[in-house]
């Protein structure tokens, strides 16, 4: 019997319809793009629709941005709802180990963000929130050493582009950091990497260690290409880890060494499968603009109305304690505070700070080095 409606056809609504399958009768989805289309075979409805069927369908809500929606729900006196159960947090929409985005559609690919009127509504409203009642940062990349040996066409700190002044962060800053974080409890996101390979750091997995000690309810999270993860390090670091996403970059989708290592290892201890996502990535592509700095990048879009919910939500740390714009300024063009001089909350408010989000609730066109930014996420 099909009574079962998916609310979100995206990354996560798929994942969800290879479970329930042929209960599935519809999607429900807020894009006006794909409404009367199907994804998968399955017709997708709007929320109006929804409106006179619900009585006779259970509702599974299968996105990453699940709040808005029970929201939403609500508001319409709709409460036969569940939450897919999988983890939400994961950033790439698959339970497999070894993953090709290559595969999925267009607007899956590696750390593409599609425009969508949803996704602009939603940001708009995240904005209209936290623009009235600002809340403390919920995601953190604390970039630890500022290099990396990959060698990517896209990426402006790759071997071949990288401008930075070589630095890695000295133990009492980094130790300093995560002692105010304690002290506030935190419990959001961590990254103890930014725009870097974390692996040339020697003291990351002690660094990893000693921030599982002081933040035991964040989730750390790690991305790497993998080319330092030998088994031992790979099994140390995963002690702390909640998720760890390598970036297998070889041009012919073909597992490197270490991933082929790593993926056999995590078939023999399948409790770590769960928390590893290898993902099957190529070097030579074109992909966003990260602010007009990607260097093979001839063509950039303009979005000047549209705005950006990161600098609401997001802190990135650099090695010698500045603290960066977003995580699409890689080349840290933009300074809102100096970590080993102020107190983490109060660079989170001070005037810099404010005035980067106004500028960005108004519009990208008002921040110089947003005005090129394709990026369009919700935090």
């Amino acid at each position: 019997m099909k009574n079962i409606v998916i609310f979100g056809a995206g990354k996560f609504g798929k994942m969800a319809l290879k479970e329930y399958g042929k209960s599935v009768e519809f999607f429900v989805d807020n894009n006006a793009d794909i409404i009367g289309k199907s994804v998968e075979g399955i017709p997708v409805i709007d929320i109006q629709t929804l409106c006179s069927i619900y009585d006779n369908h259970k509702i599974i809500i299968a996105t990453k941005y699940y709040k808005p929606i029970i929201n939403q729900l609500l508001s319409l006196d709709i409460k036969n709802y569940d939450i897919y159960q999988t983890n939400i947090n994961q950033y790439y929409p698959t339970k497999e180990l070894v993953w090709n985005p290559y595969q999925e559609e267009g607007e899956y690919l590696p750390h593409a963000e599609s425009v969508t009127s949803f996704k602009s509504a939603e940001i708009n409203n995240q904005i209209e929130k936290l623009y009235k009642k600002p809340e403390l940062f919920n995601h953190i990349e604390i970039e630890t050493i500022n290099r990396c040996n990959g060698n990517c066409d896209f990426c402006p700190v790759s071997i071949h582009h990288d401008t930075r002044k070589y630095t890695v962060m000295d133990n009492l800053l980094f130790e300093k950091i995560i002692n105010q974080l304690a002290e506030i409890n935190y419990c959001g996101k961590i990254a103890l990497f930014s725009n870097n390979e974390p692996f040339l750091d020697p003291n990351i997995i002690d660094r990893h260690k000693y921030t599982r000690e002081k933040l035991p309810h964040a989730r750390i999270h790690l991305f790497t290409n993998g080319t330092l993860l030998d088994l031992e390090n790979f099994t140390n670091v995963m002690k702390y880890l909640d998720e760890l996403i390598i970036d297998n970059y070889q041009q012919e989708l073909k597992l490197i060494k270490p991933c082929k290592e790593i993926q056999s290892y995590c078939e023999q201890h399948p409790e770590l499968k769960s928390k590893v996502t290898i993902v099957l990535r190529k070097p030579h592509e074109i992909l966003s603009s990260r602010g007009g700095d990607a260097p093979n990048r001839e063509k950039v879009c303009m979005y000047p109305e549209a705005k950006c919910v990161l600098p609401f939500k997001q802190m990135i740390i650099r090695p010698d304690g500045k603290v960066s714009l977003c995580c699409n300024d890689p080349l840290g063009k933009n300074t809102l505070g100096d970590a080993s001089k102020d107190p983490l909350l109060e660079i989170w408010n001070n005037d810099r700070y404010k005035m980067i989000r106004q500028c960005l609730y108004n519009g990208r066109e008002h921040w110089n080095h947003c005005k090129y930014c394709d990026t369009f996420n919700l935090g």
